[in-house]
């Protein structure tokens, strides 16, 4: 079962370090063990790409374009651009170990697309993941880019952790990259974590 969430976008300013293309929020658990890392930047017309950057070690992540729009080569200066009007799935191995929670960040830079060839889905990101547990979506940040791209940041807390997890992409959107990270992580380390989290969000507000 797939429970769809549509992402309404809350602006935030926060400050931004770019590590690699649009990944200006790393989550802070980054290269820990358990954790994974791919990213893709569609610079192929490929609709099967592999991932520019694959930090997986439980398996290859796979990726899949669903889409009747052609690849874009370019769009005022960014290189490989996706327009939904499907969908992407992506399929990710992970870490099997029965822990209480998994945590799963994703970095998605996208602008709104052109309603008049989707005139059924919104002009925002729709994101569903399986299998479908407890679980929570939480908007951390939209960083505004320019010529009508922004990174969305979203922030996934799973109870309990699935030895892999199964990730959808909707709407009427372009999409130039996507960054995913996951955790799988024991009790009490999910709470210190979202607290840190939590901690360094409000520092930044106050900043």
């Amino acid at each position: 079962m797939k429970k769809y969430v549509i992402v309404c976008i809350a602006v935030l300013l926060v400050p931004s370090v770019t590590a690699f293309a649009d990944d200006p929020l790393p989550p802070v658990w980054r290269g820990e063990v358990g954790t994974t890392l791919q990213i893709w930047e569609f610079d192929t017309s490929e609709i099967e790409p592999i991932a520019d950057l694959d930090e997986n070690p439980y398996g290859d992540p796979l990726l899949r374009v669903d889409t009747t729009f052609d690849w874009i080569p370019d769009d005022q200066g960014r290189m490989g651009i996706w327009p939904l009007s499907g969908e992407l799935d992506i399929y990710l191995p992970n870490d099997p170990t029965p822990n209480p929670d998994k945590l799963i960040r994703i970095q998605l830079t996208w602008k709104p697309g052109d309603n008049d060839k989707s005139p059924f889905m919104p002009d925002m990101p729709l994101v569903a993941v399986t299998p479908f547990s407890d679980l929570t979506m939480t908007v951390v940040d939209s960083i505004q880019l320019v010529n009508g791209w922004e990174t969305m940041v979203l922030d996934i807390v799973m109870h309990p952790n699935p030895p892999e997890e199964w990730i959808t992409v909707k709407g009427d959107i372009l999409v130039d990259q996507l960054v995913i990270d996951t955790y799988c992580i024991p009790e009490p380390m999910t709470m210190a974590l979202l607290a840190l989290g939590g901690l360094a969000l409000y520092r930044r507000r106050r900043a």
